[in-house]
């Protein structure tokens, strides 16, 4: 299922701000995909060994429900599976649950 239009709106510009905002570059590159009703935010970094090889890792996850027209926010453990968000702010308005990836008050998304 697609996401409505206004949403994918949101997304682009929010998400896709904060893509800029946090990436560097030749130093880090965040990106987003979206797949149905879910948007997937991975950071990029050179590989120190062999800086011309980047390495991709999953960040966060936002997850659309139609029903309730909410965000439900995820994040990645190192094994690279995903974990609800670990306070009781992990459902609610995009905007709000991109500001909470931005400032990581839990040390959960960025190192």
């Amino acid at each position: 299922m697609a996401l409505p239009e206004a949403e994918q709106q949101q997304i682009n510009r929010l998400v896709g701000q904060l893509c800029e905002r946090r990436s560097v570059p030749d130093q880090v590159s965040l990106r987003y995909v979206t797949i149905g009703r879910r948007v997937t935010l991975t950071e990029s970094r050179p590989l120190f060994i062999d800086p011309a090889l980047w390495n991709e890792v999953k960040v966060a996850q936002f997850e659309y429900s139609p029903e309730t027209q909410t965000w439900t926010l995820y994040w990645f453990d190192r094994k690279n599976r995903r974990q609800p968000y670990p306070t009781g702010r992990n459902r609610d308005l995009l905007e709000k649950l991109v500001l909470e990836v931005d400032s990581d008050p839990t040390g959960v998304f960025w190192e």
